[in-house]
């Protein structure tokens, strides 16, 4: 008894021995590996065990996997997305490709090129639309549909993969005979920092004497994907919410516009002067439009990204300015990654312009008289053309690089970017990681952010800290206007506060490593105000022609266009807006408007023909009495227009108007008052050409009776 006894004892003793060995030597194993990625504990899992004779050949098919995953990654990424256009097996998407970019779901990069590339956002319906446009993205998502990148890759590896093997011919010679038992399987996993294939394809592999089953061959391809589709996906988020290409294509017509043959036709202009009128050819103001989109839209940037460089000049206003041009994508780090915008000007566009045909000369007639002149430059711009954004991660496969194509659409008709409801894009995503500054060693900042109009909190604002030529977010406030965070500690810093319907602001601050700090900023709020014109007319009697205070309607023939350009502090984003009105119109217009100082401009029409009679005048030739006379020949405004579009300006404004807080906090509607030149009520025969002179005299009206023209309020 006493010598089984110890035999079980000895036994019992070798087992523990056993065990703790075992157990050190997996710790041992797993505390000298790497942190296993998400996709690794499912490989390890799956993994198999074969001899070693047969690991080239595992290899062989191991290097199959990872060099078709790279084709189709790259493919995808010259694509936006998609792995083919033409084959169906693969792509489940549909897709209308033609020649002119605007009309199209795709682009094609050059009209002999294989290269499409789609739109993630764009007009879908025909550019002539009217009432019923509709947009729509073709952008496939990341991953978990049937048409996922994912699955694209996948469908892709699976139909080349046994292409690539070459029936193992390197091997044939070496004595292996490999025969399939199955079909090939793909599994394409997008993590965080990588893309993972398995390819599941049962094979038999001989030797002599030696067999061995292969199932299983895996390859890790170092391209971060998902990020790279998340950027894209803000960047196209970004302009279908804020339409910075059309609000910068905007900005473009309107600076280098102007009544000068080498400039632009300008949207809205009148000039009361001698001389013969300004003309343009259309053709040549499309050209023109085509060289400064090509010119300009390389100057896009996105804040954060590795090739973003923010310019810096003397001027702070300019300052603010081109900083407003930047793209900023808050609450990400995208450090590692480059985005790049271009316009290529053998992309055609879509332009029209409200001209004679070809002839784009001003709309309101000329005088008979040669050597007098009113002109009225009213031009509809419409616009659409691509813009290809190129996300690239210079990092990607071990340094040589990756990019990622699409492309979105600018849409403007009629002075304005086309209207679209904004629907962000979603994505099926792994949990995002926030932006942070690198150094943000001071003490505890609390900015706090309250509309200046009514002093109360405005939350959600986006704070951002701006140091030499780098920007970074900081954070958003709190529904108490708050927000407290560190900063960056730095000599001529600029925090920034941005909200949607406030103007931007900005401020320097020095925050301190030793002490907490508390920055009050306020931000003008924009109020969406309906908005009516009235008139003030300058009626002729026997005295002359005089201002008569009382207000009354525009009739149906009458409509106004106001335009109110702010004139800001140098610390706040430009801001500008501009309201069409019609007389006797059902449906009141609307106007955006901030509290501030503007420049108001408002131009007064009449569609009315308006004709000043032949008439016979004489003038004293000599002191003694002998006269000359002459006679002044018909002065006809819309003798050149068709009926039911003659249009005469009758009159406007010009003057700096104020609006405070309190008017717009407590009203509805704003009433504006435009000078009136009553001279359709003044019987023809009655008309003298030295009537026309009043057309001149706008601006002075607005001036001496700028009291009588102070815009009012209606709840």
């Amino acid at each position: 008894m006493k010598n089984k006894s110890n035999k079980k004892s000895q036994t019992t003793i070798f087992m523990i021995v056993g065990l703790i060995i075992l157990i050190g030597g997996v710790v041992f194993f797993y505390s000298t590996q790497k942190a296993p990625k998400p996709f690794e504990p499912e490989i390890r899992l799956i993994q198999e065990q074969i001899p070693v004779e047969f690991e080239p050949i595992k290899n062989y098919a191991n290097d199959c996997a990872y060099s078709l995953g790279v084709e189709g990654l790259r493919i995808i990424g010259k694509q936006g997305g998609y792995i083919s256009f033409a084959d169906r097996a693969l792509n489940r998407e549909s897709f209308t490709i033609t020649q002119n970019p605007t009309e199209s779901d795709a682009v094609l990069f050059t009209r002999n090129s294989d290269l499409k590339i789609p739109y993630w956002w764009y007009l879908k319906s025909a550019n002539n639309c009217r009432g019923d446009c509709k947009f729509a993205t073709k952008r496939p998502e990341l991953r978990q549909t049937d048409n996922s990148i994912e699955k694209q890759l996948e469908r892709y590896i699976d139909s080349r993969f046994k292409d690539c093997l070459k029936n193992f011919e390197p091997f044939n010679e070496q004595g292996f005979k490999v025969t399939e038992s199955g079909k090939v399987k793909t599994d394409v996993t997008i993590s965080k920092d990588d893309v993972s294939v398995l390819v599941e394809y049962p094979l038999n592999a001989e030797r002599q004497d030696a067999k061995s089953k292969l199932s299983q061959f895996i390859a890790r391809i170092p391209i971060n994907l998902d990020k790279v589709y998340d950027l894209a996906t803000k960047i196209t988020n970004l302009e279908i919410k804020h339409r910075y290409l059309e609000k910068h294509a905007l900005n473009l017509l309107v600076a280098f516009s102007g009544v000068d043959k080498e400039k632009l036709p300008p949207m809205s202009d009148m000039q009361f002067k001698f001389g013969s009128t300004t003309s343009w050819q259309k053709s040549d103001i499309k050209n023109k439009i085509t060289g400064l989109l090509a010119a300009y839209i390389p100057l896009f940037q996105v804040d954060g990204t590795y090739n973003y460089e923010r310019n810096t000049f003397d001027s702070e206003l300019k300052q603010r300015l081109y900083d407003s041009t930047i793209i900023p994508v808050a609450n990400s780090s995208f450090r590692d990654l480059s985005a790049y915008f271009t316009y290529l000007d053998f992309w055609p566009s879509y332009f029209d312009l409200n001209c004679q045909g070809e002839r784009c000369i001003p709309s309101s007639a000329n005088s008979l008289i040669s050597f007098f002149g009113i002109q009225e430059y009213r031009f509809a711009y419409d616009l659409s053309f691509p813009v290809l954004a190129e996300v690239q991660d210079p990092f990607a496969l071990n340094g040589q690089g990756y990019s990622f194509n699409f492309f979105l659409e600018g849409n403007i008709r009629n002075n304005k970017a086309m209207p679209a409801d904004f629907t962000p894009l979603e994505r099926a995503d792994l949990s995002e990681s926030s932006l942070l500054c690198d150094a943000r060693t001071s003490g505890n900042v609390t900015v706090a952010v309250l509309s200046a109009a009514t002093r109360k909190p405005v939350d959600d604002a986006q704070v951002l800290y701006t140091i030499s030529d780098e920007s970074c977010f900081i954070g958003a406030t709190n529904q108490d206007g708050v927000l407290t965070e560190k900063f960056p500690v730095a000599v001529g810093g600029v925090v920034s506060i941005v909200k949607d319907s406030y103007i931007g602001k900005a401020a320097e601050f020095e925050p301190r490593i030793d002490r907490n700090d508390l920055l009050k900023v306020e931000v003008q709020p924009i109020y969406t105000k309906k908005v009516i014109v009235k008139k003030k007319n300058v009626v002729k009697t026997i005295n002359g022609w005089q201002f008569v205070s009382a207000p009354s309607d525009l009739n149906n023939k009458e409509s106004a266009t106001a335009t109110l350009t702010r004139i800001n502090d140098e610390n706040e984003l430009g801001f500008s807006s501009i309201a069409n009105y019609e007389g006797q119109q059902k449906d009141q217009s609307e106007l955006e408007i901030a509290p501030g100082t503007y420049t108001a401009d408002i131009q007064l029409i009449l569609n009315e023909r308006i004709v000043f009679p032949e008439k016979e005048k004489c003038v004293k030739k000599n002191i003694f009495g002998a006269k000359e006379c002459f006679t002044i020949p018909k002065i006809d405004f819309g003798e050149k227009s068709a009926p039911g579009q003659e249009r005469f300006p009758e009159g406007g404004l010009k003057l700096n108007i104020t609006f405070n807080p309190k008017d717009l906090e407590n009203s509805d509607t704003i009433v504006l008052y435009a000078v009136s030149l009553d001279i359709a009520n003044v019987p023809e025969q009655e008309r003298v050409v030295e009537d026309i002179e009043q057309m001149g005299k706008i601006e002075d009206y607005s001036k001496i009776y700028q009291l009588a023209l102070q815009p009012s309020f209606q709840k």
